[in-house]
């Protein structure tokens, strides 16, 4: 009885392990925000420069090199990508088509940080409506070298891992619900 309650056990803790560790996959996402907490928002003023901050979320290592792009909606337009310490950091390309960036020696990104990697200046387009659908911004692969997915160069042994790009939304509009009951749900599954 003890070892198969101790069986049990085990696999109900591996599934949540598992399942913990899908939620903190490494990614790169934008944020509308400097306290990187929107991934969405609604639409600016026509013409009005804004900041976007790209930021790598859960990369459990210390991280010496990335690369990526970014997919703009046709809210925004893409001006430059400005470094957050253009003395520590060497960038080659641009987001919209690929963007290499580096780290000195001294001043790679620590294991556990979140830390923001690049401030692309947009302008808010005349395209920018909030009648329709939304409109994405999305992260994908370094497009120089055909990558489908952002990754990352960990600095103790040069390899190269891939991540998650996110995806933001501007006018992301309301989320459809309709009144219910505990009894209506449970006859769903019946």
């Amino acid at each position: 009885m003890k070892k198969a309650l101790a069986g049990v056990l085990a696999v109900a803790l591996t599934g949540v392990l598992v399942g913990s560790a899908m939620a903190q996959a490494p990614n790169i996402q934008v944020y509308f925000d400097t306290a990187h907490t929107q991934t969405q928002a609604t639409c600016g003023d026509v013409g009005t420069p804004t900041n976007l901050y790209v930021v790598m979320n859960n990369w459990n290592m210390n991280v010496t090199g990335v690369d990526f792009s970014i997919n703009y909606s046709s809210g925004l337009i893409w001006l430059g990508d400005n470094l957050p310490d253009p003395l520590t950091q060497v960038s080659v390309g641009q987001s919209p088509t690929g963007i290499a960036i580096a780290y000195a020696n001294c001043c790679f990104l620590a294991a556990g940080d979140n830390p923001e990697v690049l401030i692309p200046l947009v302008l808010w387009s005349p395209n920018c409506n909030c009648s329709g659908a939304p409109l994405a911004v999305v992260v994908g692969g370094y497009t120089p070298l055909g990558k489908t997915q952002p990754t990352a160069i960990r600095r103790e042994d040069f390899q190269e891992f891939s991540g998650i790009g996110m995806t933001s939304l501007i006018c992301p509009g309301a989320i459809a619900t309709e009144p219910t009951t505990w009894g209506q749900v449970k006859a769903l599954y019946r």
